[in-house]
């Protein structure tokens, strides 16, 4: 999860000892994960990935989607560098077909729930904070845009658009262009 109980009891001013919540706040935090790495096409979490990309001669450079990258273990193809967060450079270019270059590496960010003393969080705060924030929307009436108490009314918003604007404008930058 891109939060964890304990920070997301924190934020809502539950007490740390108190602890009849926390089966529903962890689904909360899994539902807001789940929904944030969708939109980005992408998982956060740093561990083995293996892609098959197509090669273009022309091209230079490979991205990989679970940047960044930590370490390639294996490649079909020799003399190549990891450069940026998520791109792999050969100088030859990449040797042209559809989807004849498989890689397997190590990728993605140290999460808060698998951060320890010697391997620290490595994942951008704004994630976080976009994980926490949705995980509390979830848990307020869901659906519900509009409510009113005289005369009782309630309105509901159309969902068919995925997440609030706030959440999105937090994870925009981490949201993969690839198809």
């Amino acid at each position: 999860m891109l939060a964890t109980v304990d920070r997301l009891k924190s934020i809502m001013q539950i007490p740390p000892e108190e602890q009849s919540m926390d089966d529903v706040l962890s689904l909360q935090l899994s539902a807001a994960t789940i929904g944030i790495e969708a939109r980005c096409k992408r998982s956060f979490r740093k561990q083995e990935y293996t892609e098959t990309i197509s090669g273009f001669h022309n091209s230079k450079y490979i991205n990989l989607r679970n940047y960044p990258i930590h370490s390639i273990s294996a490649l079909n193809v020799e003399d190549y560098q990891i450069i940026d967060e998520g791109r792999v450079y050969r100088s030859l270019g990449w040797p042209q077909g559809e989807h004849n270059i498989t890689v397997s590496y190590i990728g993605g960010y140290v999460l808060p729930c698998d951060a320890t003393e010697y391997d620290p969080r490595t994942l951008p705060e704004p994630l976080e904070l976009a994980c926490l924030l949705y995980a509390q929307l979830l848990m307020r009436s869901p659906g519900v845009k509009s409510e009113r108490v005289g005369d009782i009314s309630v309105g509901y918003s159309d969902d068919s658009e995925g997440l609030p604007p706030a959440v999105i404008s937090l994870i925009s930058p981490y949201v993969g262009l690839w198809v």
